[in-house]
């Protein structure tokens, strides 16, 4: 009765070990859009070379892609194109800002425009109307108190 248990848990165990390294692999597995995000885009648009569906964009990352399947790394696919393009591949924390601003706004037209600015001025003077307010509360509640 007992042998039978114990093949079972060791059944278990060896099968759970399997099951845990091929999820591991795989989970590992080195993606376009890993690479791509760390590389600015070879065309005028302002956007991250991960956003971009232009014909430069999607060269650049059947380019990744090409090279993920060769087996290279994160880090000799992106000295590649800095090699080849210059700083200009890279991104900087600048061009990621604008490029995601971008991506949001794009769709705006002007009414958007309108509300979102005058969204923010409505917001801006409630805080400064809230902070003169609670000011003069605190400060002349005290010198009237004394």
């Amino acid at each position: 009765m007992r042998l039978p248990a114990c093949g079972a848990f060791l059944s278990f165990c060896v099968f759970t070990t399997i099951i845990y390294v091929a999820t591991l692999s795989s989970a590992f597995a080195l993606t376009v859009n890993e690479v791509v995000k760390d590389l600015a885009c070879p065309c005028e648009c302002p956007l991250v070379l991960e956003d971009c569906n232009m014909t430069c964009g999607l060269e650049w990352k059947n380019q990744v892609g090409e090279m993920i399947n060769k087996g290279m790394s994160k880090q000799q696919i992106m000295d590649y194109f800095i090699d080849k393009y210059g700083d200009e591949a890279r991104i900087t924390p600048l061009q990621r800002i604008h490029g995601k601003m971008y991506q949001y706004t794009r769709s705006f037209d002007t009414a958007d425009w309108v509300l979102l600015w005058a969204g923010l001025i409505v917001w801006a003077c409630l805080m400064f109307f809230g902070l003169y307010i609670g000011v003069k509360k605190i400060f002349f509640n005290k010198s009237q108190g004394t």
